[in-house]
């Protein structure tokens, strides 16, 4: 009995099922920490306590990948630290020269504008509105002000603890994307070159909207792994060049039969393809140590029609595709999960709490 309810409690930390159940994992998550947040307020009553429950929405809200949430977290810290110090200094000017006050507050508004067109657009953002909600006018009590910027690092901290606990990563829903492409391409390469009945129109529709999900995790992605982005461009762009072969095979193949010759070579290309799906869904970089064999080269033939061209293409955007990710499976797969990252913080800060009692 114990055993199943554990099995059942594994769900909420395996990525297959967090991937599969990722809006109900979200808004638990959210729930949870905006719960925690809410009580903290309730049992200490902290001054502008409201600012810790808003800020918790906006770390959490509208992110669901770990990658983004931990970027969004760091840049609504830093920006609100930047953001409180400079409130503070425009509140020591006001009590000086009200104009002054409003002159820094203009300067830092501009420069807030200036930088949020450019990569840390969040954080200069965050910089000039905390500033105002600190400062507001230049006459605010400077305890209110230290309080909303206590309130809002530790919702961002409630975040980031949330997101950890619940661990949506970019790298395992892009991972799994590419699986099913990869199962996609497999399933309709083989089915064109032996002329089974197939929609392609909607497979390749299928697989353009996971390529284009996937483009938009790329960023979370690098932000999680800490692996440069031109190996996950590469990847995409194999994925457009077969998936263009694809469309071009299913255009011509029933006006020659060349793509159902040469059985041998049809079935490779589909067990590498089938392989890299199964090793990238399940993290089993063996699945991707087999070497897919050259195609034989068109001009080895006496005739060589248009699909023999498409297919040794074909063959080598596959064997190059499986290359790649041969590559970068293992580094994917080191990366540690947030929750581990989240328990160590903590198990550190206590550590060192308890140390620092003994003493």
């Amino acid at each position: 009995m114990e055993g199943s309810r554990w099995r059942s409690w594994r769900i909420l930390l395996t990525p297959y099922y967090l991937n599969l159940y990722a809006r109900q994992a979200h808004v638990l998550r959210v729930a949870a920490a905006f719960l925690v947040g809410l009580a903290l307020n309730l049992l200490f009553e902290i001054p502008h306590g409201s600012w810790m429950l808003v800020t918790i929405l906006i770390v959490l809200g509208s992110v669901p990948h770990w990658g983004g949430v931990r970027r969004k977290a760091l840049q609504r810290m830093g920006g609100s630290l930047l953001g409180a110090a400079a409130g503070l200094v425009a509140m020591a000017l006001y009590r000086h020269s009200p104009l002054s006050c409003y002159l820094w507050m203009t300067a830092l508004v501009m420069l807030s504008a200036w930088f949020a067109l450019g990569k840390g657009e969040y954080l200069a953002l965050l910089v000039g509105l905390t500033m105002v909600i600190v400062a507001g006018l230049g006459n605010e009590p400077v305890e209110a002000a230290l309080w909303r910027g206590f309130n809002v690092l530790a919702g961002s901290l409630l975040g980031l603890v949330a997101a950890g606990l619940f661990p949506l990563r970019a790298i395992d829903s892009w991972r799994f994307l590419l699986a099913d492409n990869l199962r996609e391409a497999a399933t309709l390469y083989s089915k064109i070159a032996r002329r089974r009945e197939v929609d392609a129109g909607l497979a390749l529709e299928r697989f353009n909207s996971r390529l284009i999900r996937m483009r938009a995790l790329v960023a979370a992605a690098v932000q999680e792994s800490g692996l440069p982005a031109a190996g996950f461009d590469a990847i995409q762009r194999r994925q457009r060049a077969l998936c263009s072969l694809l469309d071009r095979m299913g255009e011509v193949a029933q006006d020659t039969p060349a793509l159902s010759d040469g059985a041998e070579q049809r079935r490779a290309i589909v067990r590498t393809l089938m392989r890299a799906a199964h090793g990238m869904r399940f993290n089993q970089p063996a699945m991707l140590a087999e070497v897919l064999s050259e195609a034989v080269s068109p001009l080895a033939l006496d005739k060589p029609s248009y699909c023999h061209w498409l297919t040794a293409e074909f063959n080598l955007v596959a064997e190059h595709l499986r290359e790649d990710l041969a590559l970068l499976l293992p580094s994917l797969m080191q990366v540690p999960p947030p929750s581990r990252g989240v328990l160590l913080m903590v198990w550190h800060w206590l550590s060192s709490a308890s140390q620092g009692r003994s003493r």
